[in-house]
């Protein structure tokens, strides 16, 4: 019977916390880039909407202190960037950074931890580095990428063609709104093919990992014994079962309420 087989337990919280931090779990990071460009494109229309004038404004005005301004002196910065422009552009990265941070807590879990921050040194490790390198599982990541690329080149080729089409005509293209929609249609598209390649991504890597990680009841045993030997499990053990004894014996020492005559 091979080892994979023999690998039947779901693995603990312990040693996928160790996997995560030897830097073998998958992450999510492209999902989350990708959702983020998905609400920029969303938000583009809006955001354009309340900047360009503002943008054009600052832009005369610019031109016009640099003309008329006497050299030496100094302009204020909110004249130089109105909350016009400023505000819808910071809400605009806010709204997407809170998205990114949202798909990466949802697939990846929690990152806030201290000891995630503490250096390991299986990941500096140059000797490990160059056997991941040279693994099966590179390659194969490697193919899935090349892949990857194929598609998005063509889906990319495919989604520019309206463009084209817009631009080698004759009076459409000298319209900007449709110009400026038919972009955004096509960008979206792009995107979209995007997701659907990261997630098939990150769904394959994150199942192969699981199966990877996946434990053997004799390496169940050990960690289970290993948790029981630790002073900190316990002592916590011991603390509840001291608060336990202390509840059930205040609800034995309790006397019960006599009944009227």
């Amino acid at each position: 019977m091979s080892e994979a087989s023999d690998r039947t337990i779901p693995a603990t919280s312990r040693r996928r916390e160790a996997a995560r931090q030897q830097g073998a779990m998958p992450m999510s990071a492209l999902l989350a880039w990708v959702a983020m460009v998905v609400v920029v494109l969303l938000l583009l229309p809006g955001w354009a909407i309340m900047t360009v004038p503002a943008a054009a404004c600052m832009l005369r005005q610019s031109l016009r202190e640099a003309i008329l301004q006497p050299p030496g002196s100094s302009s204020d910065l909110s004249e130089l960037v109105p909350a016009a422009l400023l505000l819808p552009t910071m809400g605009l990265v806010l709204v997407s950074a809170a998205v990114g941070l949202l798909v990466r807590f949802m697939l990846d879990g929690s990152s806030w931890r201290l000891s995630r921050a503490l250096p390991e040194f299986q990941r500096i490790d140059p000797f490990a580095g160059l056997k991941r390198m040279i693994s099966i599982s590179t390659g194969r990541m490697l193919l899935g990428n090349a892949v990857s690329l194929g598609i998005l080149v063509v889906a990319a080729a495919l989604v520019a063609k309206p463009l084209v089409s817009l631009c080698a005509g004759s009076g459409e293209a000298d319209n900007p709104a449709a110009f400026f929609l038919m972009a955004q249609q096509s960008l979206l598209q792009l995107t979209a093919v995007a997701a659907i390649v990261a997630i098939c991504q990150w769904s394959l890597s994150r199942r192969r990992f699981e199966q990877r990680i996946r434990m053997t009841p004799q390496e169940f045993a050990d960690e289970s014994r290993s948790l029981e030997a630790d002073p900190k499990v316990r002592i916590l053990r011991e603390k509840q079962f001291r608060t336990q004894i202390s509840s059930l014996s205040q609800r034995i020492s309790r006397p019960e309420p006599q009944e009227g005559v």
